[in-house]
């Protein structure tokens, strides 16, 4: 029996952009995993953006995913009262899918600092690792070059082991990050084209980032 393969892929989604979509979307297909869901984190008052409530990040999570079939949207950090580590989620998920293998997406930016993460050694027996590529990050630089001499693999160990691949892609780049998004949004109007037409319409239905 195959087993699945079930994307979780953690952000803040402040908000989800186009960029977002495009990573999932190819993660989903070259590693023909069976699904993705979308994990907006659990913000503390004082780093959230002024004015978007955690309950505002999920439903453009939802807008945004509404007609991708293979994705869902994951609420079970915004469900908690204290602060989340990944560690917990991946343990919380395991117990939720106990017969699939988890993949957590992340970019070339997280890698290269990954071995400071709680417990991260305990995150890779619990899921592999898919590395996204992102601009002005590179493999040879702070952790990377260490975890992918010990954890490095291809395609086809990332479908025949249960956890512990670390799994680099090359995906399209998508140069600008949600920060640039938040803070372009209100004064260029040309930048909306990065958000998908659902999230945009909510961000003004809501006035969110300064958005009339």
């Amino acid at each position: 029996m195959t087993r699945k393969i079930i994307g979780i892929f953690g952000g803040t989604f402040d908000p989800i952009h186009q960029g977002h979509l495009a990573c999932a979307r190819y993660v989903l297909t070259h590693c023909q995993l069976d699904s993705i869901r979308l994990m907006p984190c659990h913000l503390p008052p004082h780093r959230a953006t002024p004015g978007v409530s955690s309950q505002q990040r999920a439903k453009m999570v939802e807008l945004a995913i509404a007609s991708e079939p293979n994705m869902q949207l994951e609420t079970l950090e915004l469900n908690r009262q204290t602060p989340s580590y990944t560690v917990d989620s991946l343990v919380a998920l395991k117990q939720q899918y106990p017969t699939a293998s988890l993949a957590f997406i992340i970019g070339m930016d997280s890698l290269q600092y990954f071995t400071k993460w709680h417990n991260w050694q305990h995150i890779l027996q619990l899921a592999h690792l898919i590395v996204c590529r992102r601009p002005g990050y590179a493999c040879d630089e702070g952790d990377a070059p260490i975890l992918l001499n010990q954890y490095a693999g291809n395609l086809q160990q990332l479908q025949q082991q249960p956890a512990g691949v670390i799994l680099l892609l090359d995906n399209p780049d998508f140069m600008q990050s949600a920060t640039f998004i938040r803070q372009q949004l209100a004064t260029h109007p040309h930048i909306r084209t990065m958000l998908p037409p659902a999230v945009m319409q909510y961000i003004q239905q809501q006035r969110l980032y300064g958005c009339r």
